[in-house]
């Protein structure tokens, strides 16, 4: 079984990717993390379908809040 944290570090990477070519609009962006740890949940991870949806639901958010916590910290050396 794959580590949990890997998982969730490749569903930011693949987010970040998909926001550098523009293929869906920002405001989509925690959407597509959603949907990039559904697939990943349900394809690596073992055990009962629901705890591969459930745990994949839990890798989405928890990729997504990794990708708004890098924003807002960026963000926050902007401000005057």
């Amino acid at each position: 079984m794959f580590d949990i944290a890997l998982i969730i570090a490749v569903v930011v990477a693949l987010v970040e990717l998909v926001k550098r070519i523009a293929v869906v609009p920002a405001k989509f962006l925690p959407l597509v993390s959603l949907v990039f740890g559904l697939v990943t949940g349900i394809i690596y991870l073992d055990g009962a379908p629901k705890d591969k949806i459930f745990h994949g639901i839990v890798i989405g958010l928890s990729a997504a809040g990794l990708f708004d916590q890098s924003k807002i910290i960026t963000k926050k050396g902007d401000v005057e």
